[in-house]
């Protein structure tokens, strides 16, 4: 299966595992799913981070890596297709991982209630 980790399972994965749920730290761990991080998400922590709402590890990208992930660049469909998604979420790179998700035919794991009121399968951190 292929999935894609919403941002704040991305961190949780790297600092606080336990907030993640049993289940899905399985599936995140199973090295036979493709678990993919959005280039979105890596651009909404270091925005945070340089604004002082978030610290992460500086060799962040070499962890993900190491633990098997596959970083998703950010292609042009992709950036004009959150135009046509109804206006649920407001946050716009939620929004990208929407329509990431929904072209990529992939998994997003989320804990945020409100992705689940688009045409994406979700599973709950």
């Amino acid at each position: 299966m292929q999935y894609l980790l919403d941002t704040h399972v991305v961190l949780w994965w790297v600092t606080e595992p336990k907030k993640i749920r049993p289940k899905i730290q399985k599936i995140i761990a199973d090295g036979k799913n493709k678990i993919f991080i959005s280039s979105a998400s890596l651009w909404e922590m270091a925005i945070k981070k340089s604004i002082g709402r978030l610290t992460m590890p500086h060799n962040l990208i070499e962890i993900l890596i190491s633990d098997g992930f596959e970083i998703l660049p950010i292609v042009a469909e992709e950036a004009l297709g959150v135009a046509d998604l109804p206006l649920i979420h407001l946050d716009p790179f939620d929004r990208l991982l929407i329509i990431q998700a929904k072209l990529h035919d992939l998994i997003l794991i989320t804990a945020d209630s409100k992705m689940t009121e688009y045409p994406v399968v979700i599973l709950e951190a």
